[in-house]
Formats: structure tokens, C-alpha cells, sequence
């Protein structure tokens, strides 16, 4: 016990940001409001061990969008945009793309990746717990007090609460300490995109199966879908390919099989366009986008675009509305120009897998330009750019670590082929 403290304090000397960073994930979502809130302490420390750089192309794709979304909405429309939001939102963006582009002030080469997969480790068992005692009716959610949206009736503590004032028997999902599964889902492929990159072997299988069994109790299909993507891509070199596909399909139908039967007719309504949870994370976004991009193609500001769909009865107040993804919100946001902002972002982001993590964590949720956002892309890209310019791709995306061997005790890395460079 002794040495394993010693070892943790010789990581904060170290590297105290980074170490400090994965010790509050778990608390990113807390806080009294906005700008007092662990998010906001994270995004300042962020900021400070960042070098920023400011990227006149992006900068100003960004300022030209926002610009001629809140124009059009002003010309044409009779919603009104809450201005300090709007201007929030912007400088987010505009933050999201310097830090992208920026490099880190810190060492990243002392960041200890035992720390996200303990962490890893934590949040799976938390929600595992959570599952369990709410099978026997105990509800171990965080109390909406200590989020900084108390107010959010969806909050999992704010149904459980409900629940249990009115004697309804309601189920609620495993969310670890975060307000909903599918930040969870986000939080565990943040985790599990950090181990693929700063751990080997044993330890890396480890979290990316932690980061599965977590979206796996939370049952937030998204989490799972993306860190099987993550994964895969990561993997590719050294993975079959025909192989691959019937496991990602024979898992995915295996997940999906216990939903169909406990509810016979999911596939019927499906089919038919009448479910609700389908039509509002598939086909209802693809409807509204039709829409904005022939009628409002310069896009709607997000703080009246609700009024906006509601008024064209497009979605209802007061129920679910389509804006739970956040590549489809930057869409609805800046219309046709949408595309090159996102595009844009892809390509500060490096490309290849690092794109691919950037476009599924703006997926999960609808937040594309909060703290904590900016915080889980730009730490998360900066950590997997360091170590694949120090890193010989082959070698780093091994299933397994190279063998030693002699008495040099040196690695045994195999040359990679020409198929394989």
C-alpha cells in the first residue's frame, strides 16, 4: 500500500495536469453553474498547459458561419436567440478549433497510463453496483444538487426521485456518477481512446473490455457501437477483416435480441417508422436537416431553433426533442456551411482514427462546445498525437506487447511488411 501511494504522489510530481484531469473526470459534470463548476476548473487548467494557435482558415469559417446563421434568423424568422448563449457557444467553437490545433505545454511522456484504466476500472464497477442495488429497489444515483443542470428532470437521481414519491417501480439505467448512460458511454470511450494509446498488452485488453462491460450495464448502444469503431480502427493492422465484421454483427445482434423479445413488436414499429426512440436518433434528424438545408440554409441558432420546429410541428414542447447528437446540431446550427465546420474540426484533429474519436464524441451527446467537451477532445487528441509521432504504428497497435528475448533483454519487434506499412 505503502508503494502504491509513494507511486502516485511520484505521478502528480510528475505530471500533476494530467493526473489531476483523470482524478475529476468522474466530477466534470458537477458544479454550482456554468462557470463555477469542475468542467470550467478542468477547461482553465487545460487552457493554461495549451499553447493555442489561432488558425485564421478556421477562425474565421467559424465566425462567418455563426455570423450568417444569427443574420438569417434575424432577417427571416420571428424566434428569438438568447445572444449571451449564442456568443458562449461561439468562442467555444472558436476555443475547440485553436486547441485542436495547438500543442500541449505539458510532458505527456510522464502521463502514467495505469490512471484512465483504474479509473476505467472504478466507473465500470460503480455502475455495476448501481445495476444491481436497483434490482432490489436501492437507488445509488448522485443527487441532482450536485450537477450543474439540477434542474434537468432527466437526470437519473431526478427519475429515480419521482419514482419513488409517486411508488412507481421505475428502472433506471446505470449512469456511474454522471447525469445519464450516454455520458457514461462518452466517459468510457474517452478512457478507452487514452489506454489505447498509452497502454500495452494485457492492461490495454483490459480497459477496452472495462469500456465495453461499462456501456454494457448502462445498455447505451451508442457507447458500445463507438468503442467497437474506436477499437476496430485501431486494431485493423493486425485484425482479419472478414473476422472483424462477423464478430462486430454477431455481437450487435446478440445485444439486440434480448430488446426484440422482451418487446415482440420493436421490430414491427421500427419498420414502420412508429418508434419513438428510433425515429427521434435516426430518422427525425435526417427529416429536420432535409428541412433546414432548403429552407434556412445558412442554418438556426441553437437557443431558437426548438421554437423554430415546434412552430413548424416538427417536435412537440415539453417531450423529447432531436437534438441529442452533436454533429447533427452543428448541422442544424450553421446549415450548409455545417459541413465544412465539421469537416474542418475532422482535419484540425489529425484524420484517420483521431477524426473518427472526434466525430463519435461529438455524437453522444448534443454538447458540441461546453467545457467539459473541450476538455475530453483536445486532452484526448493531444495524448494520441504525442505518442503516434513517438511511436512506431505497427508496434503501438499490437494485440499483444513484442516478446524479449536475450540477455540484452531487448524487444523482439517484427518488421512490418510492405502490406502492413
Amino acid at each position: 500500500m505503502k508503494r502504491l501511494v509513494a507511486h502516485m504522489r511520484a505521478d502528480l510530481r510528475a505530471n500533476p495536469f494530467v493526473h489531476g484531469l483523470i482524478l475529476l473526470v468522474p466530477a466534470i459534470q458537477f458544479g454550482l453553474n456554468y462557470f463555477v463548476s469542475v468542467s470550467a476548473v478542468l477547461f482553465v487548467a487545460l487552457a493554461v498547459h495549451t499553447r493555442m494557435r489561432i488558425t485564421p482558415l478556421n477562425t474565421g469559417l467559424i465566425v462567418i458561419a455563426t455570423s450568417l446563421s444569427l443574420l438569417w434568423n434575424t432577417m427571416y424568422l420571428p424566434e428569438m436567440p438568447n445572444m449571451p448563449r449564442e456568443a458562449r457557444l461561439a468562442v467555444g467553437m472558436l476555443l475547440l478549433a485553436w486547441g485542436l490545433s495547438g500543442q500541449p505545454r505539458h510532458d505527456i511522456s510522464k502521463f502514467n497510463g495505469w490512471w484512465p484504466l483504474l479509473m476505467l476500472a472504478a466507473l465500470t464497477g460503480l455502475a455495476l453496483l448501481q445495476s444491481v442495488a436497483s434490482r432490489k429497489g436501492i437507488a445509488l444515483f448522485v443527487p441532482t444538487r450536485f450537477f450543474v443542470n439540477s434542474n434537468d428532470a432527466a437526470l437519473a437521481s431526478a427519475w429515480a426521485q419521482h419514482a419513488a414519491e409517486h411508488g412507481l417501480d421505475v428502472k433506471i439505467r446505470s449512469t456511474a456518477s454522471f447525469s445519464e448512460p450516454s455520458y457514461l458511454g462518452g466517459v468510457s470511450l474517452f478512457l478507452n481512446f487514452i489506454c489505447l494509446h498509452l497502454l500495452r498488452g494485457r492492461p490495454r485488453l483490459a480497459a477496452n473490455v472495462l469500456a465495453l462491460l461499462a456501456c454494457l450495464i448502462s445498455q447505451t448502444m451508442f457507447g458500445l457501437v463507438a468503442n467497437l469503431a474506436v477499437m476496430g480502427a485501431f486494431y485493423h493492422r493486425h485484425i482479419n477483416k472478414s473476422a472483424m465484421v462477423c464478430l462486430a454483427a454477431l455481437g450487435l445482434a446478440a445485444l439486440a435480441l434480448p430488446v426484440f423479445a422482451a418487446e415482440p413488436s420493436r421490430i414491427e414499429r421500427i419498420l414502420s417508422g412508429n418508434d419513438v426512440s428510433t425515429g427521434l436518433r435516426i430518422f427525425q434528424p435526417f427529416e429536420i436537416l432535409g428541412h433546414i438545408l432548403f429552407e434556412a440554409p445558412f442554418g438556426l441558432p441553437e437557443t431558437a431553433a426548438l421554437e423554430y420546429f415546434i412552430r413548424h410541428g416538427m417536435a412537440q414542447r415539453f417531450e423529447d426533442a432531436p437534438f441529442q447528437n452533436g454533429v447533427f446540431n452543428m448541422l442544424f446550427n450553421y446549415g450548409w456551411l455545417g459541413f465544412a465546420v465539421v469537416g474542418m474540426l475532422l482535419r484540425a484533429a489529425g484524420g484517420g482514427l483521431c477524426a473518427l474519436f472526434v466525430l463519435l464524441l461529438f455524437c453522444q451527446s448534443g454538447v458540441t462546445a461546453d467545457f467539459d467537451k473541450l476538455v475530453m477532445v483536445i486532452f484526448a487528441i493531444h495524448v494520441a498525437r504525442h505518442v503516434r509521432a513517438t511511436t512506431d504504428p505497427y508496434t503501438l497497435t499490437r494485440l499483444t506487447e513484442p516478446r524479449r528475448y536475450g540477455a540484452s533483454d531487448r524487444l523482439a519487434v517484427p518488421t512490418p511488411s510492405a502490406q502492413n506499412s
